[in-house]
């Protein structure tokens, strides 16, 4: 069975990680709370650019309104991505989707996973 993964945050960090796992096959959802960048993932896809080459993929984009969808389809793991000032919200936010054993990954700038275990705890955080 394929793990779910769900990244809070789907700028330039959770874009780029994100959709390459998704070009690898695996299950991802990107969610932010940019209506445009959102929308335009749902539309266009995600192109993805690098010295690798050139990807189109499309991996599931979630408004924030959206995020609901996720009780039916549990997420293993879920990244945050976002900037520090938001990680208490978004942290919030996907915890309530997580499966059961589930934890959070911070993506971020490796000084928020207090923060991050503020609201789900220390035994679901990797840093």
């Amino acid at each position: 069975m394929a793990r779910k993964l769900a990244f809070m945050g789907a700028g330039a960090v959770g874009s780029y990680v994100g959709g390459h796992l998704s070009r690898s096959g695996e299950d991802v959802t990107l969610i932010d709370p940019w209506p445009d960048h959102i929308d335009t993932i749902k539309r266009d896809g995600l192109k993805l650019e690098g010295t690798q080459g050139e990807y189109l993929v499309h991996p599931r984009a979630l408004h924030l309104h959206e995020v609901q969808s996720l009780f039916k389809d549990p997420v293993d793991i879920a990244f945050v991505c976002t900037k520090s000032y938001d990680t208490v919200w978004a942290t919030t936010m996907i915890c309530q989707y997580l499966a059961p054993g589930g934890f959070i990954v911070s993506l971020q700038n490796s000084i928020n996973e207090e923060r991050i275990a503020s609201v789900v705890g220390w035994g679901r955080v990797v840093g």
